[in-house]
């Protein structure tokens, strides 16, 4: 079964890079982005088990664009993140970001984020499915509000003693403008989730982002990090 999953994981990835590498209207990137998870209140389960049941987050990105020789955005970020259960978590957030996309053209704005998550974990993967409600305070333009829905498959390796070894993953996100009433963008990734030490954990992935407005680069080519460090 698990062989089976990875390998329809492998053979969208190679039918999509195949599918947009002949774009002519495109860019190369480079994504980073660093989260600091603390710890704000632990709870116990029924079993006795402690986990964290309200946590805050402090993040960081840095984007390198046009054909990653120069930077063309830098955010800055902070929120929280409510377990509701072991199924559904809740998140609102802050981002500031500064953005250069193309030459000559800057943008800067203020983001207030919702995110509703529902997450179930099979046997042998899981399915993540984030809603994300985004508003956007642009300087010298119009506000907007847009929805963000991001379905996530993992499977995760394991070593023989149970120990998760990594986890290849699957991801597909699609964005829709409220005052453009119209369905913009859309981002499909594949990467693998690892454990760098006991507090440290990693995604590496490529990325497709493939632009339907006019203002933008049709398709962008991603290849990006992202980190994540819980302090304790």
């Amino acid at each position: 079964m698990r062989k089976k999953i990875l390998t329809v994981i492998v053979s969208i990835a190679m039918f999509s890079v195949i599918g947009y590498s002949q774009t002519n209207d495109h860019d190369t990137q480079i994504w980073n982005e660093t989260t600091l998870v603390f710890p704000i209140y632990k709870a116990k389960d029924q079993n006795g088990k402690e986990s964290e049941k309200l946590s805050g987050f402090v993040s960081g990105t840095l984007r390198l664009g046009q054909n990653a020789r120069h930077f063309v955005d830098e955010r800055i970020g902070i929120g929280l993140d409510y377990k509701v259960n072991n199924y559904l978590s809740f998140s609102p957030s802050y981002i500031y970001r500064a953005g250069q996309p193309t030459r000559n053209r800057k943008e800067f704005e203020h983001r207030l984020r919702f995110d509703l998550t529902v997450e179930k974990k099979f046997k042998y993967f899981s399915l993540k499915d984030r809603n994300r409600i985004e508003h956007r305070i642009r300087h010298f333009r119009d506000d907007t509000t847009r929805y963000r829905n991001k379905l996530t498959l993992k499977v995760p390796i394991k070593y023989k003693d149970g120990k998760d070894l990594f986890a290849p993953f699957v991801a597909d996100e699609a964005y829709y403008d409220f005052r453009q009433d119209r369905w913009f963008r859309n981002e499909f990734s594949v990467g693998i989730s690892r454990k760098l030490s006991g507090n440290t954990s990693a995604d590496f992935y490529y990325m497709v982002q493939s632009n339907k407005a006019v203002t933008t680069l049709k398709d962008i080519d991603i290849f990006g990090i992202s980190l994540k460090i819980k302090l304790k």
